[in-house]
């Protein structure tokens, strides 16, 4: 991309925050600077914080935070009159840059799915970045129609959105979540350490966080949503009492409220929500990592493209998931031991499979480090930028 074209990336999110969509908005336009792109985020003004220093970046990112009628924790009302006055802050102010001769493209990312609607409205190029499907309606058939191209996380978005809105095959561009290699691989010791390097990974982890040395430790990293079908744990850790479960990303209170689920066995324990920069750790003290799919939900089910599947593969850590037509898309049998969405007693069977046939576990976790390489920040930012060129 030309440094003379301007490219807005509209975003109705507070920023930064914690949540994975800020992460992956960070990483991304990080990564799309590093490539050489004139990029200027525009986002409502809510958050606070240095935002380099709060991901951990290489590069400064230009924000522009927009006054807005701040009252998103209002109710699905509050949620939208704030979203429209971000909607109608962010066009006056690009038609503004328009009319003083600035030339540039828009770029914007469905994390509300409200407040694109004035979009094309703008009245110059823009293009669009899709987390889901979409149904029929009269803003999202303006918007994907006027669009000069679309990026969806994966192939199933991709053939929803053509069957749904007839588009073009050639619009839609398939470019999943990514990952900070440099971040998440584990270092290399130096000298090497006497017994298995993954091990003493583990052991200096533990050190680090206060966990126990000596017990087995299966971890989930994520934020608790419903949708993520998260209730399986109850079950699950109740069929091995012998193994820790360790989540991390939100209260007990959370989750018991989230899942529905009040009767948490002990060998569960929340963690709480922790610091972005501290999530290497947490990979490297598991024995192993876990990602949860239900087919109760459609976007659990085929839709999401988690960041933390990347990250638990760039950490050399053993990997049990959900066989999930959305989590095949990027791993297979060859990466990680798959479990039977929503069966309790073979997602306990596949966690015990994977603790007690070490060698087996560590050439998959060795395979999924190879993969996870090709889904750098980096090359999907190149692979955007050329779309965005063409």
């Amino acid at each position: 991309m030309s440094k003379k074209i301007k490219l807005y990336y509209i975003a109705n999110a507070r920023f930064p925050t914690e949540k994975a969509h800020g992460i992956q908005m960070a990483k991304m336009i990080e990564a799309m600077i590093g490539e050489g792109a004139n990029i200027e985020v525009v986002v409502p003004k809510r958050g606070a914080g240095n935002i380099k220093e709060f991901y951990g970046l290489r590069h400064e990112i230009p924000v522009k935070k927009l006054p807005i009628l701040n009252i998103y924790s209002r109710g699905k009302v509050g949620f939208w009159i704030g979203s429209i006055s971000f909607a109608l802050g962010y066009w006056i102010f690009l038609v503004w840059k328009k009319l003083r001769g600035e030339k540039f493209i828009v770029y914007t990312i469905d994390i509300d799915q409200f407040s694109f609607f004035a979009v094309p409205f703008v009245g110059m190029p823009y293009f669009v970045e899709v987390h889901d499907a979409k149904k029929k309606g009269f803003f999202f058939n303006l918007l994907f129609k006027n669009a000069k191209g679309i990026m969806v996380i994966n192939n199933l978005i991709k053939q929803t959105l053509i069957k749904e809105f007839n588009l073009s095959e050639n619009k839609i561009k398939v470019h999943p979540n990514g990952i900070d290699l440099e971040k998440f691989s584990p270092p290399k010791a130096d000298p090497p350490p006497a017994d298995n390097l993954s091990l003493h990974h583990q052991r200096k982890a533990r050190e680090k966080l206060n966990l126990p040395k000596d017990e087995k430790i299966a971890l989930y990293v994520g934020k608790f949503y419903n949708w993520k079908g998260l209730g399986i744990l109850t079950e699950t850790a109740k069929k091995i009492p012998e193994i820790k479960f360790y989540l991390v990303g939100g209260s007990k209170e959370e989750l018991v409220k989230v899942s529905g689920v009040a009767d948490w066995p002990e060998n569960v324990i929340c963690a709480g929500q922790r610091d972005f920069k501290e999530m290497p750790l947490w990979l490297a003290s598991a024995d192993v990592l876990l990602v949860l799919g239900t087919a109760s939900n459609e976007y659990s089910y085929k839709h999401t493209s988690p960041m933390k599947l990347f990250e638990y593969m760039a950490s050399e850590r053993p990997i049990v998931a959900s066989k999930t037509p959305a989590i095949e898309q990027i791993v297979s049998d060859n990466e990680v031991i798959f479990y039977e969405p929503d069966n309790a007693n073979d997602f306990a069977n596949a966690i015990l499979y994977v603790l007690e046939n070490i060698q087996e576990s560590q050439k998959k976790s060795q395979n999924a480090y190879e993969k996870v390489k090709e889904f750098s920040w980096e090359k999907r930012a190149r692979g955007v930028l050329k779309f965005i060129k063409l």
